[in-house]
Formats: structure tokens, C-alpha cells, sequence
């Protein structure tokens, strides 16, 4: 696929900023854009949320100077939202496999080359087997792990993210990591650094590992020198969440100093989201005495509700915004912090936030599609889903209906057929959307779980086809 030039705008943003009267940011005045993306941990696991059982300061600090939004939506599971997220599109249009994307889908990083800006991707990548694709999608810097070693480097004293684990740097060679949270960290500072250095704007996408699977220990644990075994996978254990969910806001307070100290926080918009909902394992305590079960991989509220928070310096108005948000709508962001067009035949699903985020009023989407098909080479997915949700139902693809603001869990169905008229007509655009194939998805006429996805058409793997029939989660 041969990708289109851009063209950098003088003083609009793109047609969504343009609609709800914004005006981007000069070129020479463009902000830095650090996008933190934690892994596995929904909305009741933060103070600023509502959660009672973990020491998160720094990231409630965060929601008392940002605009902290209370109604953002991922998808269940990681790849998923990461090919979503990349792309501004919904899943029914390009979602090919578990761990997998097409190298020639347009992205953020190709929109922010084009735009002047230097790319870099630290952390987790998970999206094919190749190590020279993170380049060809358009990242000028990478630091990653599960890229082209991720199950070949565990052992009985080996994890492929934490201790001991080995990265993949550009493509190019490897790093060793005592603990792989530290050592990309280094990286991203070194990175924002030479940036800095040089006056040169910068996307920072950080895909932090914390706090998916394996539950070990971290640097800060007592354990970590004291029983050197808890480092590892076999020492997994649901008690060292909460060690975790403390080292990744470290993490966060710490990239917000390095950001501060480097003069550069008042000209960076910083966010903060997480790909899906929490582990299952875990149960975390309200601060109204209620107790909450993760959801990952569950297609309900629990599932897809994450945090997100987003600062500006001394820029945004601290405050909450009820209105829906998801994963498509940060590529056209970018676009209009960018101050840069998206190309006509580019697809996207997504609105921009940056009218609020410059003090403007919103432009609020109707819907949010979860097309939650895994398609995990390995197994169908008993859990496989396609609803849309506007601010109080969910409509699913065959007729239940939920009110996820009264039943999170998606626990209580009303059918189609069963309910009202004023129900039908306040799920009416949901289930449009939902039965809509327009977007030319392989199955063509009508969802059913497990569907064939779109057709890879890289020459790469993901790192579950080589696996026997298994459910690799």
C-alpha cells in the first residue's frame, strides 16, 4: 500500500477540531505528546476513581490538575485496543489476529513523521513477530519487548517483561534488564533528553508492562533480595498486585519529574490510559465498601471502562467529563496537537479531544463499538462480543440489551423483541451500528464469536501460531 504525503496546516486542525471551532497550535509552539498506556488495570484500582485497596498518588494527582474523564472505554484485551489505538479505527475494520497488525495499516506514528515530529515506542508491542516492522509503521525509536523473543526467553530465573528479561532495541540489538520496567524507563528518559537537546518535538508512546501477568515481585518488595524466586513466573501470586499497581504509579510520578526537571511538562500533553480491565485474580476494595472482580476479557463494563487522564501543564481547566471516549479517538488528537490533516482515504472512527483539552467546548461521539473477537490463533474465544454503548445501554448483536450504568456486570438482559418502544428507540443508532457490515469485515453479513478476521497480508507471525490447541490465557 503506498502511503499518502501530508500536508502540515497553517492554523486548522482536523475536520473534527474544525467542527467544534478549534484552532491547532502553531508549528513552532507544538506541544510534546507523551502517551503513558498502562497494561491491565481498570478504573477501580485509583483513588481518583473510587478505589480503596492501592496507593496510587501520583495518579490521582494527576486527575485533580487534568481533565480526568470518567466514561473511556478500551477493548477487553490487549491487542485489540493496541490495533485500535494505532489506528483510529474500530476493530471490525482491520483487526486480523491476537498479537498481529498489518505493517501497512496507517497510524500515529506515520501521521507525526509526516508531521515533523520524532516517534518512539517503549514498552510492550505484542503486534507481529518481525523486528523491522515497529520502523516500517513508522516509529524513528523503539525499545520493546515481546517483538521477536517473548516465550524463548523465559525460564526458572527469566521473564519476558520483568526480571531478568532481554529487549529488543531498534530492531537492532538486545538489552539485557535486570527489571524491565527500570531499564525502559532509563531508555524513554534518554530519549526525551536527546529530544530536548535537540528542540525537536516528540510522540512518546509508552506501553508500560505493569501490571499484567506474571503478579511478581518488584524492586521496592522486601522479597525481591529476600526470596529471589518471587521475581520469576513460578512465583506468581495475586499478593504482589498491589506492589505492582504502587511501582507503576512510581513510574508515572517519576516520567512527570524527568518531564518537569527537563523543562518540557508545561509544553507536553501528558496521558494516561490502560489498554483493558483489570485481571480477573483480582478483587479490589471500594472507598464505599464494595468489593469489584477485575474484568479483562469479560465483554462488559468491567472489561472495557479505564482510566484516562490528561494534562497540559497549567493549561487545561482540572476537572470531570462524563461523555464517551475510546481508543479511536486519539489519532485524530494527535492530529489536530499536531497541527497536521488526515488524509482523505485515511478511514477513522475516532473524535478529537483537543478542543477540550484547549479550553473549547467538546465534540462528543454518539457511540463506542466493542468488537471484542480475540481470534486467538490457538482456540476460539468463548468470550467473543459485538455491542455499542452510548451513555446508558448496551446493545449486543444478538438483541440483549444492558443499562451498564445499573448492571456493569451485564448480568440482567432485556431481549430486543421483549422490550419497550422507548427502550427500542434509545438502542436504535446502537443497533445499527452493531449490525452494520459496511465496513467490509471477512464474514461479511453478520457477527458470530470467533469469525474469521481481515486478512494478514504481512509476511509475519504472531507468537501464538506455532501453538497446539490451548487457550493461551
Amino acid at each position: 500500500m503506498i502511503k499518502r504525503a501530508f500536508r502540515i496546516l497553517a492554523g486548522a486542525g482536523t475536520a473534527a477540531a474544525s467542527v467544534a471551532g478549534c484552532t491547532a497550535p502553531q508549528a513552532e509552539q507544538r506541544p510534546n505528546i507523551v502517551f503513558f498506556f498502562a497494561d491491565d488495570i481498570g478504573t477501580e484500582c485509583f483513588g481518583c476513581y473510587g478505589g480503596a485497596e492501592y496507593q496510587t498518588p501520583n495518579i490521582d494527582s494527576l486527575a485533580r490538575i487534568g481533565i480526568q474523564y470518567m466514561n473511556m472505554n478500551a477493548q477487553p484485551l490487549s491487542s485489540p485496543s493496541r490495533v485500535q489505538l494505532l489506528t483510529g479505527q474500530y476493530n471490525d475494520r482491520n483487526y486480523s489476529a491476537f498479537g498481529y497488525i498489518n505493517d501497512d495499516e496507517h497510524n500515529f506514528a506515520e501521521l507525526a513523521g509526516q508531521a515533523g515530529y520524532n516517534t518512539a515506542i517503549v514498552g510492550k508491542w505484542q503486534l507481529g513477530r518481525d523486528r523491522k516492522m515497529i520502523a516500517r509503521m513508522g516509529f524513528d525509536e523503539s525499545y520493546c519487548s515481546q517483538v521477536e523473543l517473548y516465550r524463548e526467553v523465559r525460564g526458572a530465573t527469566q521473564t519476558d517483561r520483568y526480571a531478568n528479561s532481554i529487549w529488543d532495541v531498534n530492531g537492532r540489538t538486545y538489552d539485557f534488564a535486570l527489571y524491565g520496567p527500570d531499564s525502559m524507563q532509563d531508555y524513554a528518559f534518554d530519549y526525551i533528553d536527546r529530544q530536548a537537546d535537540a528542540g525537536q518535538p516528540f510522540l512518546l508512546y509508552y506501553t508500560e508492562p505493569l501490571v499484567h501477568t506474571p503478579h511478581v515481585t518488584t524492586p521496592d518488595c522486601e522479597e525481591w533480595d529476600l526470596d529471589y524466586g518471587s521475581r520469576f513466573t513460578a512465583a506468581q501470586d495475586t499478593s504482589n498486585f498491589s506492589s505492582m499497581v504502587a511501582y507503576l504509579d512510581k513510574q508515572v510520578g517519576a516520567m512527570v519529574r524527568h518531564l518537569k526537571d527537563k523543562s518540557l511538562w508545561d509544553n507536553t500533553i501528558f496521558i494516561f490510559c490502560s489498554d483493558n480491565g483489570t485481571s480477573t485474580r483480582i478483587v479490589s476494595k471500594q472507598q464505599d465498601g464494595r468489593r469489584e472482580r477485575g474484568g479483562k476479557g469479560e465483554a462488559n463494563y468491567f472489561g472495557t471502562h479505564v482510566p484516562l487522564i490528561i494534562c497540559w501543564g497549567d493549561k487545561v481547566q482540572p476537572r470531570q467529563v462524563g461523555h464517551l471516549v475510546d481508543l479511536t479517538d486519539f489519532l485524530p488528537t494527535f492530529a489536530d496537537i499536531m497541527n497536521v490533516e488526515i488524509p482523505a482515504e485515511w478511514t477513522m472512527d475516532g473524535v478529537s479531544l483537543y478542543p477540550e483539552i484547549s479550553g473549547r467546548d467538546a465534540n462528543p461521539k454518539d457511540l463506542v463499538l466493542i468488537h471484542f473477537n480475540p481470534l486467538w490463533p490457538t482456540t476460539p474465544s468463548p468470550k467473543a462480543s459485538r455491542y455499542a454503548m452510548n451513555d446508558t445501554y448496551a446493545y449486543f448483536w444478538d438483541g440483549r440489551i444492558y443499562n451498564y450504568r445499573d448492571d456493569p456486570r451485564f448480568a440482567s438482559p432485556v431481549q430486543y423483541e421483549d422490550a419497550s418502544e422507548e427502550l427500542k428507540s434509545a438502542v436504535a443508532q446502537l443497533k445499527a451500528r452493531v449490525e452494520d457490515t459496511s465496513a467490509g469485515y471477512a464474514y461479511g453479513a453478520a457477527f458470530y464469536p470467533d469469525a474469521p478476521g481481515a486478512p494478514r497480508r504481512g509476511g509475519y507471525k504472531t507468537f501464538y501460531d506455532w501453538a497446539g490447541p490451548q487457550n493461551p490465557f
